[in-house]
């Protein structure tokens, strides 16, 4: 892979669609997007067409043989991907495909309307080809002041700390941003979180909530749950749903980090079920979590995206991307709670990548590379076992410990990029 990872020249980018007429539609409609990117690289882009559900056998399968063909030389193999198409259409497997050992950089969009896939196109082009491109953003943290035990602990953990990095970097001149605020947002209201969002200049902003789950009563029928589940949940019964933010100003040519459970996504089945099934075995997780998360399976059995950052992508006046968490998402990406440990630098340096000017993909990449650190330890441990074994010695593994390890891995691979992984928040000065 060539050393400069935000060269479009060097890197590649590629489109996929779903196969047949809808596809094709939304190639279509995606038409300026392709041929900015066909520009910017020197080369047409590669647009697939490619087949529903593929598993994950398949989809490497596709991978090796179609996207990056060993006949093709591997300087023209695309790493930039961008996924146009639901879930049903596009299958996660694919995606996880892509992006599992950090071959390609990849987002989606999911839009139900063919039209949306035109006004997010626009709304690209336009940012790249503004005559006076943007050298700052301004970064928002920003967390609801919902009175749970889950919410205050990410304040008190990631949101401050993070923000007082930044802060600190800012103000040693290593974290450009225009201007940096970190507020809590009142419970039951969004007032604070729109007129904030509503500006003009082009912002990062970095949100810590609830995400609305699977309720105890149910869900009155898919259409509910896939309008309802993963909405950011402003406490007292009141939510931010796609209708708050679809028309109005939202993060205009920002990117959003997006803390919540399922704020991307729902998948069918959870990484999360048998290791949170051995934690409530061994008291360390209350069983509510547990029904929580089986609760919020897809009733229809089909994985679907969030409908609320769909809707402030398809806004013509909202954010180029999103990174949200597929599923539920967990403070243990950021703060291992059983040794007090900090992993806030892993957020900062998402946060980082993105002000500095580097693409979302990559940007997205930094934290990504924090999972393979915990695959690596738990290959060690497996290894370790199986030697044991062989031996004849009893296994030192402690199960709760590699539980929690497993559930820390899981929760950094669910962070997902929604919109085209080269899309930018500012354009680096010249040097």
């Amino acid at each position: 892979m060539a050393a400069e990872p935000d060269s479009l020249p060097q890197q590649r980018w590629a489109l996929l669609v779903p196969s047949g007429a809808r596809g094709a539609r939304i190639a279509a409609n995606l038409a300026p997007l392709c041929e900015l990117r066909s520009a910017q690289q020197g080369a047409v882009v590669d647009i697939h067409a490619v087949p529903p559900g593929l598993d994950s056998t398949r989809a490497h399968d596709f991978r090796d043989r179609v996207l990056h063909p060993r006949a093709r030389p591997t300087r023209e193999h695309p790493r930039y991907v961008l996924l146009a198409g639901s879930p049903e259409d596009l299958s996660l497997e694919l995606q996880e495909s892509l992006t599992g050992d950090g071959a390609c950089f990849v987002g989606r969009l999911a839009f139900a309307e063919d039209e949306d896939y035109a006004a997010y196109s626009s709304k690209v082009v336009e940012s790249e080809q503004s005559v006076a491109p943007t050298r700052k953003a301004r970064v928002l943290f920003l967390s609801v002041d919902d009175g749970t035990t889950a919410v205050r602990v990410g304040q008190e953990y990631i949101v401050s700390v993070v923000g007082r990095r930044c802060g600190d970097a800012r103000g040693r001149g290593y974290f450009p941003a225009s201007a940096l605020v970190q507020e809590k947002l009142r419970m039951g209201s969004a007032n604070r979180l729109l007129e904030l969002a509503g500006e003009s200049e082009p912002t990062l902003l970095f949100s810590l909530s609830h995400g609305i789950g699977g309720s105890a009563q149910g869900w009155a029928s898919p259409a509910e749950q896939r309008h309802v589940q993963g909405n950011l949940s402003l406490g007292a019964g009141q939510t931010l749903t796609a209708s708050d933010i679809r028309q109005r100003p939202f993060l205009p040519g920002g990117i959003w980090f997006y803390f919540a459970c399922f704020g991307a996504g729902t998948p069918v089945r959870s990484v999360y079920l048998p290791w949170m099934e051995q934690l409530v075995r061994e008291g360390v997780v209350p069983p509510r979590e547990l029904a929580a998360l089986i609760r919020s399976r897809p009733v229809d059995g089909q994985p679907f995206m969030a409908a609320l950052p769909q809707a402030a992508l398809a806004n013509p006046k909202g954010p180029l991307a999103v990174v949200a968490h597929m599923d539920l998402a967990w403070t243990h990406a950021f703060h291992d709670a059983s040794t007090g440990r900090s992993h806030s630098h892993r957020l900062e340096a998402v946060l980082s990548s993105l002000v500095d000017g580097h693409r979302a993909g990559p940007a997205l990449e930094t934290l990504s590379r924090f999972a393979r650190q915990a695959d690596e330890r738990l290959r060690k441990q497996y290894q370790a076992e199986a030697e044991a074994v062989s031996r004849g010695h009893p296994t030192s593994t402690d199960a709760m410990e590699r539980a929690l390890l497993w559930l820390e891995r899981h929760d950094v691979t669910n962070y997902v990029l929604l919109g085209d992984p080269a899309a930018r928040l500012v354009v680096p000065s010249p040097c």
